[in-house]
């Protein structure tokens, strides 16, 4: 959760005639009143086919203040994350076209005090292969990124922080890449970053609902962001005047399906351009600016977005002319399995709405599970407390969150993709995420 990028890959497996056709809408209603009517989500969906939205769907509120509570709609506008990557990048590709730098421009004709500026390309940059220290997720101190920052802060973060490897010899997720794309863009047009991706993509497309560079909580429709603690509670999401260009767009779901196709289709930039954004690496499917997400057999590209508080999918199937748009500004519930179930209702995969019950537990019942526990494998520890007849876990420098009972020693969170499953006879636990699984034990 404490990533700007969310990386989501789909279980790749081969289906034959899998084709998108007229789907059942009324099913993916039930499914997100499902989510609604359970605290599972709040957020905004939508599906593109042939260029047409053909389905829109808010659920939850925009703004909770006490008893007033205002609806999310289809004009709400969410933070998405790192899918700003993709808008980065596009306008990188828009001054290469343009003459103005080129994929083998070294970082050090911007920027020669960064660390292997002068082996360090502007396509490294875009494709997370620079080595750079991460001033987002490298940080210790997670709630650093929260209070507002200078310029001058930011690079200094980036230019002390130890690197991870040589330039181009090895991938890794990188939001400090962008943030110095952005301010190559910013040196090049001689314009703040928000004006030009205004000029060059939203104005140019009709891109009523979104915008960059707005602090947080300002923007006339924001939805601001909730975790759900027994009732949706505020989130301090990171100040997006620290990740401009990196993870600051304010934008919707019909907005963000009109940029992605408007893409695909050449609006924006050369076919020649756009392949090599969908040049993807081996290692987990990055490429400069669009990420490669799989669906059984079927093959899309897009972006994955999250900050503290939000999370958005935006991806395309080119064959199928089919595109996903998911913002969300409260997630109780794994983001996969909600992109999943919309991709199954446009390709008529049959699938089952959850029936999202949970073990009722007595307060006592939590006493075995309690305390502090370590791991040789996992440098966080963990603080296991309850309230009242709701366990909750904490881990270093993070903020605390509730878990779902689910029987036999098990809890859950759901937007973590979290699994813990208890061995209170041995005082330890085993935690399962993301396909790994860490085994933790109570400190005496």
């Amino acid at each position: 959760m404490n990533r700007i990028n969310v990386i989501l890959l789909f279980t790749c497996l081969f289906v034959s005639q899998l084709r998108a056709q007229t789907f059942n809408a009324a099913k993916l209603d039930s499914f997100f009143n499902a989510l609604s009517e359970n605290d599972k989500a709040m957020g905004s969906f939508a599906i593109a086919k042939n260029g047409k939205t053909v389905y829109q769907k808010s659920i939850g509120y925009r703004l909770i203040d006490g008893d007033k509570k205002v609806p999310a709609n289809a004009q709400t506008q969410y933070r998405i994350g790192s899918i700003t990557k993709t808008f980065t990048a596009t306008l990188i590709f828009q001054l290469i076209e343009q003459g103005k730098l080129t994929l083998d421009t070294k970082l050090s004709t911007y920027f020669p005090e960064i660390p292997n500026s002068k082996t360090i390309t502007i396509g490294d940059l875009l494709a997370h292969s620079s080595g750079l220290y991460d001033y987002v997720n490298d940080v210790e101190d997670k709630e650093w990124i929260t209070a507002p920052r200078s310029k001058a802060e930011l690079l200094k973060a980036v230019k002390e922080g130890k690197t991870h490897f040589e330039p181009g010899k090895d991938f890794s997720y990188c939001n400090s890449g962008y943030l110095l794309l952005g301010y190559v863009i910013e040196k090049l047009t001689k314009k703040p970053y928000s004006k030009v991706v205004s000029e060059r993509i939203f104005n140019k497309l009709g891109m009523k609902n979104s915008m960059s560079g707005i602090s947080n909580n300002t923007g006339p429709q924001e939805a601001k962001p909730y975790q759900y603690q027994k009732a949706w509670t505020d989130v301090n999401d990171i100040c997006f005047n620290n990740v401009i260009a990196v993870g600051d767009i304010l934008s919707t779901p019909t907005d963000m399906l009109i940029f992605i196709e408007a893409l695909d289709a050449g609006k924006l930039l050369s076919a020649k351009s756009l392949a090599q954004m969908k040049t993807v690496n081996k290692v987990d499917g990055t490429g400069m600016g669009l990420v490669l997400i799989p669906f059984y057999s079927k093959k899309s590209y897009g972006h994955n977005g999250g900050t503290y508080g939000s999370y958005a999918v935006l991806h395309r199937f080119e064959q199928d002319s089919l595109s996903i748009a998911i913002c969300t500004n409260g997630m109780n519930y794994k983001l996969n399995n909600i992109n999943i179930d919309m991709l199954n209702v446009a390709y008529n995969i049959p699938f089952q709405i959850p029936s999202f019950k949970t073990v009722i537990l007595a307060s006592r019942d939590l006493d075995p599970y309690l305390g502090f526990y370590t791991s040789e494998e996992m440098p966080l520890k963990i603080t296991i407390t309850k309230d009242n007849n709701v366990l909750r876990a904490q881990a270093t420098g993070q903020p605390a969150f509730s878990m779902e009972a689910i029987g036999n020693h098990g809890f859950r969170f759901d937007p973590s993709d979290l699994l813990i499953e208890f061995h209170p006879e041995k005082g330890t636990f085993t935690m399962k995420q993301m396909g790994r699984t860490f085994h933790y034990h109570k400190e005496k």
